[in-house]
């Protein structure tokens, strides 16, 4: 069977009239991802996202007249003074969908000698560092520009004998990442307890110098952490902004005396904000990627009371 694609960029506002509408022409699959350009999509730590444009895509039958639903769609949300609704339809033929999508997926250098190969792939350097592991848009894998800058900067540490806490961890790749660059230890923390069972499964399928990444990591929920208690020399959160904010007094506690503290899911526009707000504790420096922003501080000697 062959299929028709339709794909509509809504306001926010719009989507739930907009799906709504659809569910009406029997449509066969409907999904929605962010269509703006300045929010943080791969890892939401709590809740989901908060997007100002979404694009909506809906899948029929290609016997099904697309070209009217869409004209109905556009009809229904319109737009003032007559702004066009940006849409496109697109004839799909039958496939191995499956096949498809893992052939997408190829091993990505995300810094010197560190490698993030799926799992059905054959590494590129067999001699690398390379951290298996399966693509997936909900917990990250590295190719979102946040990601990438934490496994750039990891790439190049050297973390003999220290403990390092992955907040937010989604798959656990940052806390792997710790581990094949010399980490003791990696905790890695979600509030979802699927992503801290796929920390655990990842752990499991990585190995670094003959032995099982397992055996140096962790995975918790947050209130497990805080049960456990201790501190830590690198504290990582990959998370949004306004959670950075939130627990700021949480993050910081966690950081040993002298201890690092690498902080994204910035934009360029909130940076000077995270850095304010944790300017007492820590001097940082930036790293920028995209419209995104790695803050690496480390502790200060002494609280800066200026």
């Amino acid at each position: 069977m062959n299929w028709t694609q339709l794909k509509i960029v809504v306001d926010a506002k719009e989507l739930s009239t907009l799906s709504d509408h659809l569910e009406h022409f029997d449509v066969q699959a409907l999904t929605t991802e962010n269509a703006g350009d300045d929010e943080f999509y791969e890892v939401a730590f709590p809740g989901t996202p908060s997007w100002d444009k979404v694009r909506v895509t809906a899948l029929f039958n290609d016997s099904v007249n697309v070209e009217v639903i869409a004209a109905s769609c556009i009809n229904l949300i319109g737009k003032p003074g007559g702004q066009e609704v940006p849409y496109s339809i697109e004839q799909l033929k039958d496939q191995n969908w499956e096949r498809v999508w893992l052939q997408a997926f190829k091993p990505v250098e995300v810094g010197h000698n560190l490698w993030v190969v799926p799992s059905w792939c054959e590494p590129s350097d067999p001699s690398a560092r390379n951290i298996r592991l399966d693509p997936g848009l909900a917990f990250g894998t590295g190719t979102h520009a946040t990601t990438f800058m934490c496994l750039n900067w990891l790439a190049d540490q050297q973390l003999k004998h220290q403990r390092v806490l992955d907040y937010g961890s989604g798959s656990g790749i940052l806390a792997i990442a710790a581990i094949m660059s010399g980490a003791d230890h990696a905790d890695a923390v979600d509030i979802d307890p699927f992503a801290v069972s796929a920390c655990v499964d990842n752990a499991k399928r990585n190995e670094y110098l003959g032995k099982p990444v397992s055996e140096s990591m962790s995975a918790y929920l947050p209130k497990q952490l805080e049960a456990a208690k201790g501190s830590y020399q690198l504290v990582i959160a990959n998370i949004l902004t306004e959670v950075i904010l939130e627990l700021s007094d949480e993050l910081s506690g966690y950081v040993a005396p002298q201890g690092q503290l690498l902080l994204t899911g910035i934009l360029d526009s909130q940076a000077d904000k995270v850095v304010a707000h944790y300017d007492d504790l820590f001097n940082f420096t930036r790293q920028h990627k995209e419209h995104w922003v790695l803050l690496i501080g480390r502790r200060r000697t002494e609280p800066n009371l200026s």
